[in-house]
């Protein structure tokens, strides 16, 4: 049991919705005091770290992430289902559902289950990693992570179960729509807009805005010729700018410095070759903003009657993942895990997802807006905010209690111990 117990009333009572899904009270603890020493700020997050900072055995915390009598699936639905149940954190119809995979390096873990030499978008590069492929809610206002799946290489045992990043935003999509989690679009970027995803989303009666790679074969008439056919998107990039070049509409999209830039885009409905489903496709001749290393983008929409501007705007919420992402493991070392085993792995991810949904619960909801003078804007704010209130509240608690104070810190000068009292 943990020597030393904040309290502090908002982080309590949104625990106790969990409270129901651990069959011990000394799970409730071990729950709770974990989620607590999340906020603490660590070099190299680890269990004996989290242990050594909430003052747990560290035997009966790493048995409480290798034990199976609590369930993952159940934390996340509950967590979920807490944000939906609240107008100030819940999904809406004007928000997309955004699906994209992240990597979580580890470079030196021979061991580690599920990670294999393979791209790691967080290095740009090649390298050991483990990957979650995860969807979020996104709109111009709210972001939130709704689920995760872990990509198992086929390299892994039990090859004949093996789950492709495709197949695992499929599941995703079906979760989210069986959750009731409401959005106008999926939302994908290049990588994952394969005609499976496009018709699959198709299949399910919901609309896709996306990104296609440029030597995607797109149906469209050539200029000279005036017969259809398939040539690969950049093959008609320079045949717009050619000869229809008068045809090209400016769109102004918005820019993280709250200005807007002007873009200029060439639309038309067609097909993708190997694909049945009707699509809008459009060309953006320019960069997204000035952090953008493509200067051209291809995008398209299962929605023929979408504009252009609706469109660019829909797939641009995409880069709420990324925010979430990073906000992930900046603040809460998502990708900071010292076990080994997925199941273990999966464990660290979910208890990611909680402390960052306790810090969004409690930003939206403005738990401290009576308590500090200046709000937090951010995930970040907000974590360092609660950080500190977690240091004052063990304070006070030491100050009531002296005795505990000097056999916390295992004080022996009779001088310090004298002064504890006054």
């Amino acid at each position: 049991m943990p020597i030393l117990t904040p309290r502090i009333k908002f982080i309590d009572k949104f625990l106790s919705h969990f409270d129901s899904l651990f069959s011990t009270k000394n799970q409730r603890t071990l729950f709770r005091e974990f989620i607590y020493a999340m906020f603490k700020d660590y070099k190299r997050l680890s269990l004996a770290a989290i242990a050594d900072n909430a003052h747990i055995n560290y035997q009966k915390l790493q048995y409480f992430f290798s034990e199976r009598s609590w369930d993952i699936k159940a934390l996340n639905d509950v967590r979920v289902t807490l944000l939906q149940n609240q107008r100030t954190t819940r999904a809406y119809h004007k928000g997309v559902l955004a699906i994209d995979d992240t990597a979580c390096p580890k470079p030196y873990a021979e061991k580690t289950e599920g990670a294999k030499f393979q791209y790691c978008g967080p290095l740009g590069r090649e390298e050991n990693c483990n990957v979650a492929v995860a969807s979020c809610f996104v709109s111009n206002s709210k972001h939130f992570p709704v689920d995760f799946k872990s990509y198992l290489p086929i390299t892994t045992p039990n090859p004949q179960n093996f789950k492709s990043k495709l197949d695992l935003a499929k599941e995703l999509i079906d979760d989210a729509v069986a959750k009731a989690i409401p959005f106008s679009s999926v939302v994908v970027d290049s990588w994952y807009t394969s005609t499976e995803l496009i018709e699959f989303v198709s299949s399910k009666n919901l609309s896709l805005v996306a990104e296609v790679k440029t030597n995607r074969s797109i149906l469209f008439t050539h200029p000279q010729t005036k017969q259809w056919r398939y040539l690969r998107g950049n093959e008609i990039i320079p045949l717009i700018k050619q000869f229809y070049q008068h045809k090209l509409k400016p769109v102004s999209i918005p820019q993280a410095n709250g200005n807007e830039k002007t873009v200029f885009t060439y639309a038309l409905k067609t097909k993708l070759k190997d694909c049945s489903t009707e699509l809008q496709v459009i060309f953006v001749f320019d960069k997204w903003s000035e952090h953008d290393d493509k200067d051209i983008h291809i995008l398209i929409t299962s929605e023929p009657a979408m504009s252009v501007k609706a469109a660019i705007t829909t797939y641009l919420l995409r880069w709420g993942i990324e925010e979430a992402f990073r906000e992930l493991k900046d603040s809460f070392c998502f990708d900071q895990y010292q076990v080994h085993h997925q199941e273990q792995i999966q464990r660290h991810w979910i208890m990611a997802f909680l402390a960052w949904t306790l810090t969004y619960w409690i930003k939206q909801n403005g738990c401290l807006s009576k308590i500090l003078s200046s709000p937090p804007q951010t995930i970040g704010e907000c974590k360092q905010a609660v950080a500190s209130l977690i240091i004052i509240d063990s304070a006070f608690l030491l100050s009531k209690n002296k005795e505990l104070a000097a056999s916390l810190y295992k004080i022996q000068s009779q001088r310090f111990k004298k002064k504890l009292e006054n």
